[in-house]
């Protein structure tokens, strides 16, 4: 019997420290305040932060073009870029960073920015993480101080186009007539060692230029022979060289034959 006692004074004791435990832990939760939520901390600045703009390659591989302006606006939400390039703007890749978090999307027909288009002009919607928008006007544009390369006769023709010969240089011509046939043909016609019967004309095609390196080939479109010094010479018509715009400069270097060893027969030709 006394054995049965003290086991049962003893759950009792057990029963009341199991109530006392509960009452315990629900006033301790009763005390505990919700953890406020600082929803300041949700990015909601829908900002256009940067623009790049070049060409991109179909293996993946990106060539910025230099900007020479890049103002970005984010209380007018504006964005206006100067691309350093003879490209038109209107054919150009184009991409944009943004604020953490936000999205964008092209508005009333501007282009896909991460895509091939008309990035001359356009609105987009950027959408900020807290749900907040703005409609950005973007701009890119070929630099204003770029020169005209919609007429690349016009770099090679008209007064003050100089030849100068690569291999003898006192031999250059000292009259050169340079005439544009349209805007990617010219002829130039001068003596060779300033001697010539009858004097050379060089019909040249430009090419168009490459987007990234501003350079273009030059085809001599026709066979030019001629006799200097007793020697009969000949340029064959075909591959003929480059040119540079970031020069200006046409490096001439025909199929050449009729004086020592040489295969070929550099000329410069430039304007002033």
């Amino acid at each position: 019997m006394v054995v049965g006692v003290k086991l049962n004074f003893k759950n009792k004791i057990m029963k009341h420290i199991s109530i006392i435990s509960l009452i315990t832990i629900f006033l301790m939760v009763g005390c505990m305040q919700p953890e406020e939520v600082d929803i300041e901390v949700v990015p909601n600045l829908a900002n256009i932060t940067e623009v790049s703009v070049g060409v991109m390659s179909t293996t993946g591989a990106f060539s910025a073009f230099p900007l020479t302006l890049e103002e970005i606006d984010v209380n007018n939400h504006t964005v206006k870029v100067y691309v350093s390039t003879f490209s038109s703007t209107e054919n150009i890749w184009a991409s944009a960073k943004l604020e953490e978090g936000c999205s964008i999307k092209p508005i009333n027909g501007a282009p896909v920015f991460g895509s091939v288009g008309d990035f001359t002009s356009g609105t987009y919607r950027v959408t900020a993480a807290s749900g907040d928008t703005a409609d950005w006007e973007v701009s890119i544009e070929q630099d204003p101080n770029m020169p005209d390369i919609s007429c690349l006769a016009n770099f090679w023709s008209g007064e003050g186009v100089t030849v100068t010969d690569m291999v003898f240089p006192s031999y250059s011509p000292s009259t050169v007539v340079a005439e544009q046939i349209d805007c990617n043909h010219v002829t130039i016609t001068f003596e060779f060692w300033g001697s010539s019967t009858p004097p050379m004309v060089f019909e040249l095609e430009l090419g168009e230029p490459d987007s990234v390196t501003f350079v273009g080939s030059v085809t001599l479109l026709n066979d030019v022979e001629t006799n200097s010094y007793g020697y009969d010479v000949k340029f064959s018509a075909g591959s003929a060289g480059t040119y540079d715009l970031n020069t200006f400069s046409i490096n001439l270097d025909p199929v050449f034959e009729g004086y020592g060893s040489y295969t070929s027969y550099p000329f410069k030709i430039t304007k002033d």
